[in-house]
């Protein structure tokens, strides 16, 4: 090449990589400072998802079963990295991952458990700035007094302890500022990525993803999270003992909106806090059956349900007008589902028909839901192992072989896959009612399971399904949901049959009575294995000194027995706790 050339070769080959370079720089200052960082957020994400994909798709072979657990560690620590580095949005996304982490390899519960860690907090001088944006005031002049750090810190917000003019003590919650120039930006990465996975891995998952999408920009709304407080009391009032037994903390919605909320401060000991609450005078036991009923009562009845409530969102205390009880402090109402009228008395209905094992039923609720492996739904509602032919059994055969990696992995998929035959008719109130009982289920655990949860929770079904007798015959279903009408009482729809002769009638009522005492039955029967468990971990306790979870830990240990037993899965550690 002449020098001539080469010289101007050389000078636009600089030309170029300083003006990419200035480009560069400049891209990532106004990213850094006034996007929030969310194209940086983004492309890592992009990265990361990429890198994943490709890993799975090469590795994740017959030839290489042997290194798939480490594919899997692999995989979930960058998972890791990138919830941890780009916070927000994506420490809850990777929380949610956690919390559903029996369904996926051990590796993904034990990795991503740091999670749960104190999250980071913004400085003093940015809350005031976000007080003064919001409110339209100065610090001082709202508040009294107002806590420079925080005592609380979480992924989207953050808890301030402060004083209102007045001297009401409050807390204050306030939204990290770069959450709303974020979440838009994370959700669509969200979604590409599932749409992604979808397509390379054939696999059933885009299906909830706008339903999805939808709570998380709720939750990260406070003027709806108030709205839900209220909504949430007014059902609680309801219920003649719920009203007493549980409490939520009143907002202010005069100093409220979309990025701050004020709410009254509480002061009170975790629910699993088994010291502290004896420590009271409490009884463990009681606040465990108050815990056990709050959530059943949203889930069978209001069906308005609290998707969060793990053990800092349910606080307890001395009852204020009896201290020798307890009273349970509801808080953090940010996520929430709603269910609809026909899935509540469908959901109260599947988990009746469950202890009658009423096949029929099962079947045909299962069909409505676009789910094809009744069992394993049974397994997932009740998180128990159940048989459909005879009464739940908690000690499965274990004349199992282990698959390899690679098998088990498959089969897996092709269960999901069978599971789910048709993803648009399955109710998206499944997802979120999953998370609920799964916690609420890992709080009994942590106290030494001193409530039988499952047959608690299946009297509330009951209570969800009305008074009507008809309600306790095999025939009901096509009733109240394929020929439900639109009279309604009490918000509630009722369904309309045909007048029935004396002797349909009396046999109607004949079955019903029959299916009410096989109901009580099963719960006898559960009753007494419950009490069994309870009794042996009692006496390890006190003469070997062991300590045990009670009964949710034999059903725990049944359903890793059943995992083996059907796919050939050893699950090792606490996979189904949250």
């Amino acid at each position: 090449m002449p020098p001539l050339l080469q010289r101007l070769f050389t000078y636009k080959a600089v030309r170029v990589a300083t003006v990419l370079s200035g480009a560069t720089t400049a891209l990532y200052l106004v990213d850094t400072h006034k996007n929030a960082r969310a194209f940086q957020r983004t492309s890592r994400t992009a990265w990361n998802g990429i890198l994943i994909g490709w890993d799975y798709k090469f590795n994740f072979t017959p030839g290489k079963a042997d290194q798939i657990n480490d594919l899997h560690k692999r995989v979930a620590e960058r998972i890791l990295h990138v919830c941890q580095t780009n916070g927000g949005l994506y420490i809850k996304l990777g929380q949610g991952i956690a919390t559903n982490s029996s369904v996926l390899p051990a590796c993904y519960l034990t990795t991503l458990r740091a999670l749960y860690d104190d999250a980071s907090s913004v400085d003093y001088s940015v809350v005031e700035k976000i007080i003064q944006k919001e409110l339209g005031k100065e610090v001082h002049e709202v508040f009294l007094s107002f806590s420079k750090l925080p005592v609380a810190a979480a992924s989207i917000a953050q808890v301030h302890k402060a004083t209102l003019l007045d001297g009401t003590v409050v807390a204050v919650k306030v939204q990290k500022p770069e959450i709303q120039v974020q979440i838009e930006w994370d959700l669509i990465a969200y979604r590409v990525l599932i749409k992604a996975y979808e397509y390379l891995f054939d696999l059933p998952l885009s299906f909830a993803v706008d339903y999805t999408i939808k709570h998380l920009r709720e939750e990260t709304d406070f003027v709806n999270e108030a709205r839900n407080s209220e909504l949430c009391n007014e059902y609680l009032q309801t219920d003649p003992k719920l009203r007493t037994q549980v409490y939520v903390p009143k907002v202010f919605k005069e100093h409220s909106t979309k990025q701050i909320m004020v709410a009254e401060w509480v002061d009170g000991c975790r629910a699993t806090d088994k010291a502290a609450i004896q420590g009271m005078g409490l009884s463990p036991k009681k606040v465990m059956e108050s815990v056990v009923d709050v959530f059943a009562h949203q889930l069978f009845i209001s069906g308005f349900v609290h998707c969060d409530p793990h053990p800092g969102n349910v606080l307890v205390r001395k009852h204020p007008d009896n201290p020798s009880r307890h009273q349970l402090l509801l808080l953090d109402h940010g996520l929430y589902m709603r269910e609809s009228e026909a899935f509540r008395k469908q959901y109260c209905l599947f988990w009746k028909s469950l202890f009658l094992l009423d096949k029929k039923t099962i079947t045909e609720i299962c069909t409505l839901w676009g789910v094809g492996d009744s069992q394993m739904l049974a397994n997932a509602t009740l998180l128990k192992p159940y048989n459909m032919n005879r009464s739940p059994s908690i000690t499965p055969s274990t004349n199992t072989s282990v698959l390899d990696a690679y098998e088990i992995q498959m089969k897996l998929k092709t269960s999901l896959k069978d599971f789910l035959i048709n993803s648009e008719l399955l109710p998206k109130e499944l997802i979120f009612i999953g998370r609920n009982m799964t916690i609420v289920r890992a709080n009994n655990k942590t106290l030494g399971s001193p409530v039988n949860r499952i047959n608690r929770m299946a009297r509330w079904a009951v209570v969800g399904l009305g008074h009507d007798p008809s309600y306790w015959t095999s025939t009901i279903l096509v009733d109240t949901v394929q020929h439900s009408a639109a009279d309604t009482t009490n918000g509630r729809t009722m369904a309309t049959r045909p007048s029935l002769g004396f002797w349909k009638s009396l046999s109607i009522t004949l079955q019903a009575q029959l299916n009410f005492w096989m109901f009580e039955v099963a719960l006898a029967l559960m009753s007494i294995a419950y009490n069994v468990a309870q009794f042996k971990a009692h006496a390890e306790r006190v003469l070997f000194g062991r300590k045990s979870d009670g009964f949710e830990a034999v059903l725990d240990d049944a359903l890793k027995q059943r995992l083996e037993q059907e796919y050939g899965i050893r699950v090792e550690g606490d996979i189904f706790d949250a």
